[in-house]
């Protein structure tokens, strides 16, 4: 089963502090959105909103087209996983997996196949005996991810379930969550403030700042076009070039007055917009790519992040002359 979510004009508060200012949001059946923002910024109140672990002080939330005011979390449609995981240690991973169809009633024989099946899905087959404690991170949480999967709800929500874990085993366990979703279809509303786990992981990106959302969109529109000052820099790194009357350090560019966003992977030997020649101030390896900050001459104030091939050999002072290949212009 799958639903809709559509999250209408919706704002909390706790006390004087605004946690959600007016959100609206529609998340279409089976889709994986991703709520990614710094702590503090709303993710993780609107995630609760959704499960039912709160109710807003305004707004309505809509899942399938019905209205969740005062349906508690175990009436709604939804499932949440933690972080923590929050297994129960004495239990096998059956027994873990089975414990929500336990509440519903289901017999110990059913409970057991429909354990195993979803042991299987998640990547754990033959493991259904074993006991959480001897498991790694990343197996538990699999089996996390089972027991919300096992009693077929219509949205998963994912409150950072992948924080814990190293960087290694956090990336692999993005493509397992992303195959898993599109192999049972369930809607998915994922919090997390890893930019890099966001885009590879999401069919939207909701960025939100401050209560509100910044920026919405496929991950390679939010990246590539960002809609906000915020969005632009939150996702990645970004150089901010300040336009007056059209005119930027480096000579005239298309917009009024505002601010140029390039990415650092777009500035190169040679684009569609003149940087002319600049200084190497350092440079630093990075593998993928040679990281290096340099000063136009026609700006020397102006201190630009720049990512060469990782065959580029330069040295602090020299001079190359640069252009980039994609920009954005945002209006003041």
């Amino acid at each position: 089963m799958t639903a809709s979510v559509s999250i209408q004009s919706v704002t909390q508060s706790y006390g004087a502090a605004i946690a959600l200012n007016d959100v609206s949001l529609d998340i279409a059946a089976g889709e994986f959105v991703v709520l990614l923002g710094p702590s503090g910024c709303g993710k993780t109140t609107l995630l609760n909103l959704i499960g039912g672990f709160a109710e807003p002080v305004a707004g309505r939330i809509l899942i399938g087209g019905r209205d969740m005011a005062g349906v508690g979390p175990a009436q709604r449609p939804t499932t949440t996983v933690f972080q923590d995981y929050a297994l129960f240690p004495h239990m096998t991973l059956a027994q873990n997996v089975g414990f929500g169809l336990r509440m519903r009633g289901m017999g110990r024989d059913q409970r057991r196949a429909k354990a195993e099946e979803i042991l299987d899905l998640v990547g754990l087959p033959a493991k259904s005996d074993r006991r959480p404690h001897e498991l790694s991170g990343g197996q538990r949480q699999r089996v996390a991810l089972a027991r919300a999967l096992a009693v077929a709800p219509d949205v998963l929500l994912l409150d950072e379930p992948l924080g814990a874990l190293d960087l290694k085993l956090r990336r692999a366990m993005q493509d397992e969550l992303k195959a898993i979703q599109r192999r049972v279809g369930t809607t998915f509303v994922h919090v997390t403030h890893d930019q890099e786990e966001a885009m590879a992981i999401a069919d939207r990106i909701v960025v939100m700042n401050a209560g509100k959302i910044a920026d919405l969109g496929p991950p390679r529109e939010v990246y590539l076009h960002p809609k906000s000052l915020f969005s632009a820099a939150f996702m990645g790194e970004i150089n901010q070039i300040p336009v007056q009357n059209g005119q930027s350090p480096f000579g005239p560019v298309i917009g009024t007055t505002g601010t140029l966003l390039i990415r650092p992977e777009a500035i190169g030997l040679s684009g569609t917009l003149p940087l002319g020649p600049c200084r190497i101030i350092d440079a630093a390896f990075f593998g993928t790519h040679l990281r290096a900050h340099v000063a136009p001459l026609a700006a020397p104030d102006l201190c630009l992040t720049v990512h060469l091939p990782p065959t580029s050999t330069v040295t602090d002072g020299e001079v190359l002359t640069l252009a980039a290949t994609d920009f954005v212009f945002l209006e003041a």
